[in-house]
């Protein structure tokens, strides 16, 4: 059964999301707050969904201008009438079709992909969500291969997957050259497992630096760290 579509209000913008697509997930807001911005002028969201990433970083940065790919058509639609709502209009660009085939006429100051990652994961009934949680259409080696092609000499790049997924990539960016410069571990709630790992990283080789972000303590409230990422965005936290 496909997810009904909702709103997502942020403090400076808001979000159409869910049915085509995913829903936002807190995971995904959190990677968005974390990922920081230095003369990221041309940015590549890859895998955009209905525009988060995206807007996220261009309320960071006004001078931000983010190319937002997307390969489901539905769901490129959605993050297109997403953007013609957005007070960030004039700086996200939406494209539709595949990281693999895109042909640009330079490479990009910073790459952003929060990518499918259930490559194991049995078939969902809505085709939309299918395309969006498998990675059949984008493998930790395609997502690599990606970001060594498009990504420029001094250029950064942040990648949100599970450990697991995570590992793969890192191998598969290491054999191109790129590596991780700092890496963080959301955390649920104390005593629980890593749920997803942001990875920060360049075609510089250095020291990885590593956090780990709590998204709960044992009573159920926010952690202050989660809090203070999110302020900005989430009108929760005044």
């Amino acid at each position: 059964m496909a997810e009904s579509r909702s709103i997502f209000q942020f403090k400076q913008f808001q979000l159409a999301h869910g049915n085509p697509g995913l829903k936002i997930s807190t995971e995904a807001c959190l990677f968005g707050a974390w990922i920081p911005i230095s003369n990221s002028l041309q940015t590549l969201d890859i895998g955009t969904g209905c525009g988060l990433l995206a807007h996220m970083l261009c309320q960071k940065s006004p001078d931000l201008r983010v190319d937002a790919l997307e390969i489901i058509p539905e769901v490129a639609e959605l993050a297109q009438q997403n953007v013609e709502q957005s007070p960030f209009k004039e700086h996200i660009r939406v494209f539709q079709g595949d990281i693999k085939t895109l042909h640009v006429g330079q490479p990009y100051d910073l790459i952003i992909c929060n990518p499918p990652f259930f490559s194991n994961h049995l078939a969902a009934t809505d085709s939309s969500k299918q395309a969006a949680i498998h990675a059949d259409h984008l493998s930790p080696d395609d997502l690599a291969q990606a970001i060594h092609h498009h990504l420029t000499e001094l250029g950064h790049f942040a990648v949100l997957y599970p450990p697991h997924e995570m590992g793969i990539f890192l191998q598969a960016a290491e054999k191109r050259g790129l590596f991780a410069n700092q890496i963080a571990h959301i955390i649920p709630k104390p005593g629980a497992k890593v749920l997803r790992q942001m990875l920060w990283g360049s075609r510089q080789k250095m020291d990885i630096s590593v956090e780990q972000i709590h998204i709960r303590d044992e009573q159920g409230n926010y952690y202050l760290d989660f809090q203070e990422l999110l302020k900005p965005y989430y009108l929760i936290f005044p």
